[in-house]
């Protein structure tokens, strides 16, 4: 016992070591990476394309200024070099401010072209369009000039326009592209590490040992010494985790119990078997006793002979019992000729057992009833209620039987004491004998095996002081 509860560790140690340690961990971290990067994606995109507007718009506020220094000149004129310095200051090739009521104020390097120089207006972009406006612009190459229109916050009623080139906004777009790139990934390694390290803690880890438990337990379900000690957890994994345990427990106990059984089984099986050949010779000698020349023998002789018949017959119903069960060989009969059948039969066994004792069977179906099932193991199902009904007190049983939604329900009632209240709920357990001295409490239980082996399934109808129905259903 000791070898094996060693090779029973060695086995759960190698199952330990041979468990998955992170495939469901490295699953779960892809697959919270990849989600915090499309949600930095769909917060980049416009993202950069506030940056790109806010951008434009500086250089709006700029180029505005610079065309405000127009009003310190006489003639709203300055020389070339003014004009180079005040737009190389703003960032722009050209302004233009549009106020009503007022002559345009324009301080150019280079004159916009509408034919050639693509036009944005902010006032007049939707969102989407300028998030596609900034993707275009980064994927340009090179110098590109285009004209910008927008509203000045010194100017709230002019319209300005500038003309620049787009190279220093692209990249200044793609310096702000790579810093939100560092902190998405900064931000993704530093949350998918720590959902990681929460749930290979929380998750991971007991659900390996959950799972490694289960494989030892699949492979040595009788051993003890492979449960671990109750977690402590009240979430859903440490119900789960104590009621596996709970769940192995029971089943062990189960198997233990089972495995007893089948051993008390087979030493039963050979037992009754035994007695049984030694039944029948003890049988034979009370055959020789019953023509005895002495009376006070003769006497003896039939009570000897009861004796003898119902040991053989618990005999009889352990070996059924325990026995494998049988497969139904179906085939078509009249179950009328099979009630009339087993009615002779108990009525003989009882003529056997006393001379005076009346039976009545009857048989109520009325004309042919043809079933489909084994004749043989109904003719026990049969025996085994008429028998017990009768062994229990009662003088007549009488046999019916209907078609209802597809089934036959065959009633078999008679006139006896009744089930006793107390046992009614285990009347089809095995060993249930209700009181009744003599029995082994195995015939009801063996019924409703052959039954439920035809598909059908058998149940106490009613039960009082004036009789019991059973009544047991067979597939049309």
């Amino acid at each position: 016992m000791a070898a094996d509860i060693t090779v029973s560790a060695q086995a759960v140690s190698s199952t330990r070591r041979r468990a998955p340690a992170f495939g469901l961990s490295w699953r779960i971290l892809g697959m919270v990476v990849t989600a915090i990067m499309i949600a930095e994606v769909l917060l980049f995109l416009p993202s950069i394309a506030r940056f790109r507007v806010v951008y434009l718009e500086q250089l709006i506020e700029s180029g505005t200024l610079a065309a405000l220094a127009l009003d310190a000149t006489p003639d709203n004129m300055v020389t070339p070099e003014v004009r180079r310095s005040l737009l190389n200051n703003a960032r722009v090739d050209a302004v233009i401010v549009v106020e009503p009521s007022k002559p345009r104020r324009r301080l150019i390097n280079i004159e916009p072209n509408p034919n050639t120089m693509p036009v944005f207006d902010l006032q007049k972009s939707g969102p989407l369009e300028l998030v596609w406006d900034a993707l275009k612009a980064m994927t340009r190459d090179g110098a590109f000039y285009m004209r910008i229109g927008g509203e000045s916050v010194r100017l709230p009623k002019a319209k300005v326009w500038i003309v620049i080139d787009e190279l220093p906004m692209r990249l200044a777009m793609y310096e702000f592209a790579w810093r939100v790139l560092l902190l998405s990934l900064g931000v993704a390694a530093i949350t998918a590490a720590l959902l990681y390290l929460a749930l290979r803690w929380l998750v991971i880890r007991p659900l390996q040992d959950l799972s490694t438990d289960m494989i030892a337990f699949r492979r040595t379900p009788e051993e003890p010494g492979t449960e671990r000690a109750p977690t402590r957890r009240n979430d859903e994994i440490g119900t789960v985790d104590r009621e596996f345990q709970n769940l192995q427990r029971e089943i062990r106990a189960s198997l233990r119990q089972k495995t007893r059984l089948a051993e008390v089984g087979a030493a039963s099986n050979k037992i009754n078997h035994d007695l049984r050949n030694m039944l029948s010779t003890a049988r034979l000698l009370s055959d020789r006793l019953a023509a005895s020349d002495d009376e006070r023998t003769r006497k003896l002789a039939p009570t000897i002979l009861n004796t003898i018949d119902r040991a053989a017959r618990l005999a009889g119903d352990a070996l059924d019992y325990v026995g494998e069960r049988s497969t139904p060989r179906i085939s078509t009969f009249d179950f009328s000729d099979l009630v009339n059948e087993v009615g002779v039969a108990l009525q003989e066994q009882g003529e056997d057992r006393d001379p005076n004792l009346l039976r009545t069977w009857q048989n109520e179906i009325g004309g042919e009833c043809p079933v489909r099932a084994d004749r043989d193991l109904l003719y026990r199902v049969l025996v085994n209620l008429g028998r017990n009904a009768f062994e229990a007190g009662a003088g007549a049983v009488t046999v019916r039987s209907r078609r209802e939604n597809g089934h036959v329900l065959i009633d078999v009632g008679d006139n006896g004491p009744g089930v006793p209240p107390a046992v009614q709920a285990q009347v089809f357990q095995p060993f249930t004998t209700g009181g009744r001295a003599g029995g082994a409490g195995l015939g009801l239980a063996i019924a409703r095996d052959l039954v439920r082996a035809h598909g059908g399934d058998i149940a106490l109808l009613e039960s009082n002081g004036k009789g019991t129905v059973f009544r047991f259903t067979l597939p049309v």
